[in-house]
């Protein structure tokens, strides 16, 4: 069956761009009976899996019997399963994948990617086992179905659901790359070089250095786009002979300062850079974030990523978010579980769109603020920063391993400035 045929009864022929690469391999493939992640029994078991509630059961299971009842969504979803868990150079389209709205209806179409999204399971499950993974980090992993699916109920009303494009996301699961490590989750990363990072031999302290060629604002935030014309451009040069580096310090309050500095190598040790192993870190939503919580599944996660990877070397833990907003310390009270948190880390500036984090918190990012919910305090707060003018900016956050032991003291913020350089603040 030919996909321009499939879509044109679905009513979704503008999509054929976006879900034609490996049609023809997927319709050769198609089961004789049904594939398994529409079974009844294993859709069930995938529920369980992914931690879904059981009186969704019913709801899904009617979705299910639907696509497997028209010959035209049981090849789609066929297809979605093996573009999503057999094609890993598929890297396009999943934003523009079918909404299937027209031949699902409203209630039931965003469950036709939930069964897509269930379908990592038993994957996980058998790449867990074959690593010797504990019972508990499989579960705590796998709860990113649930996750997924508590974002598309609060984003659509309250209809199950997953929203496409977030899709790819699972491949990092079954793929054995990613794990949830107690309230956080993690893979290990060749970090891309948003800043330079050195440790003083003789006093411990540590100091990041922005990379070179990237322009600025004048208080040392990436700008959004071309919005802002005001930029400095950065420089970041190594001198072999004298054995030096100049650059641009910044900041572990999040922001590069506008005077260059030069280090002494004998006395400044590069730590990590563009390349090096990380650890990076994903807060999954829902739940507390006390700092407790959160240096317990640090200080776990540096212990289990070794014996799972041994051939695989990682200095510390990064993390790219909307969490560690350096706004948030003029949102929030200091004693706030968020505030808490990203202190204890030394924040750096990376690339931010406009309406970077709006969905996490609000869950939508259109940019129509007076349709934001505000249903909580936190929602209010971050409704009235964003309703004054003022931009919202994600930060980037470090923690080098030999650190956490000094989780719960600011270790970074507490030798800024370095007493053995002049940084000029």
């Amino acid at each position: 069956m030919k996909l321009e045929d499939v879509l044109a009864a679905l009513g979704e022929e503008e999509h054929l761009e976006a879900v034609s690469p490996h049609w023809d391999e997927s319709q050769v493939a198609l089961p004789e009976k049904l594939p398994d992640f529409l079974e009844p029994a294993q859709i069930v078991e995938n529920m369980k899996g992914g931690l879904l509630a059981d009186y969704m059961k019913e709801q899904i299971l009617a979705a299910a019997k639907h696509i497997a009842d028209d010959p035209n969504l049981l090849r789609l979803a066929w297809h979605c399963y093996r573009l999503q868990y057999h094609h890993t150079d598929y890297k396009g389209g999943f934003a523009n994948w079918p909404s299937l709205e027209k031949s699902l209806g409203r209630e039931l179409h965003g469950i036709f990617y939930l069964l897509v999204g269930m379908g990592m399971v038993p994957i996980v499950r058998a790449v867990h086992a074959e690593k010797n993974v504990d019972e508990q980090i499989t579960r705590d992993t796998l709860s990113d179905v649930r996750t997924f699916n508590w974002r598309h109920r609060k984003a659509c009303g309250g209809r199950l659901g997953i929203v496409q494009r977030g899709l790819p996301w699972f491949t990092l699961h079954t793929s054995g790359e990613l794990y949830r490590v107690g309230r956080m989750q993690y893979y290990i990363h060749e970090f891309p070089g948003l800043v330079e990072v050195y440790r003083n031999r003789k006093t411990n302290e540590v100091l990041a250095l922005a990379p070179d060629g990237i322009k600025l604002t004048p208080d040392g935030y990436y700008p959004f786009g071309d919005n802002e014309q005001d930029t400095w451009t950065t420089e970041l040069t190594v001198d072999t002979q004298a054995n030096t580096v100049t650059g641009y310090p910044v900041s572990p309050h999040g922001v590069a300062l506008r005077k260059r500095i030069t280090l002494d190598l004998g006395i400044w040790r590069h730590k990590f850079g563009k390349g090096t192993g990380m650890l990076s870190m994903h807060i999954p939503a829902g739940g507390t974030m006390s700092l407790s919580q959160c240096v317990d599944s640090m200080r776990k996660a540096f212990e289990f990523f070794p014996k799972i990877f041994p051939d695989r070397p990682f200095v510390g833990i990064d993390c790219n978010s909307w969490i560690f907003g350096t706004q948030l310390e003029d949102i929030l009270e200091p004693d706030s579980n968020l505030v808490e948190y990203l202190r204890e880390g030394y924040l750096f500036p990376v690339k931010t769109n406009p309406n970077s984090g709006h969905f996490f918190i609000f869950y939508r990012n259109d940019g129509d603020l007076e349709k934001y919910p505000r249903e909580n305090d936190f929602q209010q707060r971050i409704y009235d920063w964003l309703a004054a003018g003022r931009p919202w900016r994600n930060s980037g956050w470090f923690v080098l391993k030999e650190d956490a032991e000094h989780f719960g003291r600011q270790y970074y913020r507490s030798h800024w400035p370095p007493r053995s350089v002049d940084v000029g603040g």
